[in-house]
């Protein structure tokens, strides 16, 4: 059972096409959160909803509306709600106040919760993007640093074969084999070809900008300390 975690405007369209693109069933939760005090075209949408969730056996959409004055206690509130609710968590930032969106991907990142979260394009069209906890969670890991020389190697060499990689770095091939496989779990490396030639994909070039710019903030960090004990 999945749980619909969202806010909603003036149109309930959008909502509807979400339930319809991911094969909403009746007994998934859909929790609805909007700004109090709730205003009228926001609940005429609301209204228009309910009769429609249920003439398409969808979900019947719960309302929680909340104060937004003062971000701790709207984050708070938020995950009141949210972490009851079973995984995985599914939204769409495109519908309602981008002050809501915000406080939902906020929660819900920091819920530690399995999710697929989707962004639309400003009409709310055809083009849409989407990303998981998976990428969340490959982006956010500390690696070691063993990992790290893996990774920094595949982008140097821009991939290679796990024997070659093996006498690279000293490693038996299967301690290597068992590193791969590790990596592939959170989504970063791609085996392809005959030669099953490992690769960085977009989220492990992303995983090595973010690692190797902290990296490069420790040494100027560094170099800062040591010109100040120096004068």
């Amino acid at each position: 059972m999945k749980s619909y975690f969202v806010t909603m405007g003036f149109n309930e369209t959008f909502l509807l096409r979400l339930l319809n693109e991911t094969s909403a069933q009746k007994e998934d939760n859909l929790v609805i959160i909007v700004p109090s005090p709730i205003i009228s075209g926001t609940r005429t949408a609301i209204d228009s909803l309910r009769a429609q969730t249920s003439r398409l056996n969808y979900p019947f959409p719960r309302v929680y509306e909340i104060d937004i004055t003062d971000f701790n206690s709207a984050l708070s509130k938020i995950l009141d709600i949210l972490l009851p609710l079973s995984e995985p968590i599914i939204s769409d930032l495109t519908m309602g106040m981008r002050m809501i969106n915000t406080l939902l991907l906020l929660g819900i990142i920091v819920s530690r919760k399995k999710f697929t979260i989707y962004v639309r394009d400003e009409g709310g069209g055809s083009k849409v993007i989407s990303f998981s906890d998976k990428a969340i969670t490959a982006l956010m890991r500390d690696y070691s640093r063993e990992e790290m020389k893996l990774l920094n190697l595949l982008y140097e060499t821009k991939g290679a074969g796990v024997t070659e990689l093996a006498k690279m770095l000293d490693k038996s091939e299967k301690t290597l084999i068992n590193k791969i496989a590790e990596l592939k779990k959170f989504g970063i490396l791609i085996q392809k070809g005959k030669d099953r030639k490992v690769e960085l994909n977009e989220l492990g070039l992303n995983v090595i900008k973010l690692n190797r710019s902290v990296v490069n903030s420790v040494k100027s960090s560094e170099q800062l300390i040591e010109e100040g004990e120096r004068s």
